[in-house]
């Protein structure tokens, strides 16, 4: 799959097991970082932003009967 700019300098690419995150800005010889999410770090972060999901959507009803 090809790489996809995703914003903020952040790039997202799929080598067929996980998938890789980089940070770079098109610039010859600047920095580039890498995290390599593996499938099971990518389960854990789709629970972790469902529970976010959740919490954020509980916070927001507690705001509004405020």
């Amino acid at each position: 799959m090809n790489k996809v700019y995703l914003g903020d300098s952040v790039y997202c690419d799929f080598d067929g097991f996980g998938i890789a995150l980089t940070t770079e800005n098109g610039l010859p010889n600047d920095p580039s970082n890498l995290i390599y999410i593996e499938p099971e770090v990518y389960i854990n972060l789709l629970n972790y932003v469902n529970n976010l999901k959740g919490y954020i959507k509980q916070n927001k009803v507690e705001e509004d009967e405020a």
